[in-house]
């Protein structure tokens, strides 16, 4: 699957991008913001993404341009229950703190809740992230009443929270890209 939209592009996780996507994990900026901290190694990863459930996890590679900056996804996905948990790494720091996140969040955002029809999604972050717990809290998301630990809190929002949050920002980046939308599915 391709997303194209806002200037960025999402593209299926492939078995070519899993060395790049393994370093960026891997760097400390990255790995310890994550629940599982160990250094991964090749084989770990190969399996990882061998034991991937097609049906229940979409990962993407988020491109700008030419150049692939890192990766988001959208995790345990219930069609039943309509819901999923997303996330997010930038593995290219020179974009870490660009528009770039925002606008591959936004965009698997409009596709779990538009595509997918999902109602609700799901972050776990860790407590002492407080730049990634106010970056989702501008997306719409709430704490949620459930939590499993003190070093991760889970935040949720439902598609009326996320339209609701984001209206301006969305409006104004579909008319800057008014023509810069391409959703291409391999069913």
């Amino acid at each position: 699957m391709q997303l194209v939209k806002y200037g960025i592009t999402l593209q299926t996780l492939t078995h070519e991008d899993l060395e790049m996507v393994r370093h960026w994990r891997n760097q400390d900026r990255v790995r310890l913001n994550m629940e599982f901290q160990e250094v991964i190694d090749a084989e770990a990863q190969q399996v990882w993404f061998k034991n991937l459930k097609k049906s229940s996890h979409l990962y993407f590679i988020i491109t700008k341009g030419q150049e692939k900056i890192g990766v988001v996804n959208l995790k345990n996905i219930d069609l039943e229950n309509a819901c999923a948990e997303a996330g997010i790494f930038i593995g290219e720091i020179a974009h870490l703190n660009s528009l770039s996140p925002l606008l591959a969040t936004v965009s698997i955002m409009e596709l779990a809740f538009g595509e997918l029809r999902l109602k609700t999604l799901l972050a776990k972050i860790a407590s002492d992230n407080r730049k990634a717990i106010l970056f989702n809290e501008a997306l719409g998301y709430k704490k949620s009443g459930v939590q499993t630990s003190d070093k991760f809190l889970y935040y949720q929002v439902t598609a009326d929270q996320f339209t609701e949050a984001t209206k301006t920002i969305r409006s104004t980046l579909n008319k800057l890209t008014a023509d810069d939308y391409t959703l291409i599915t391999n069913a």
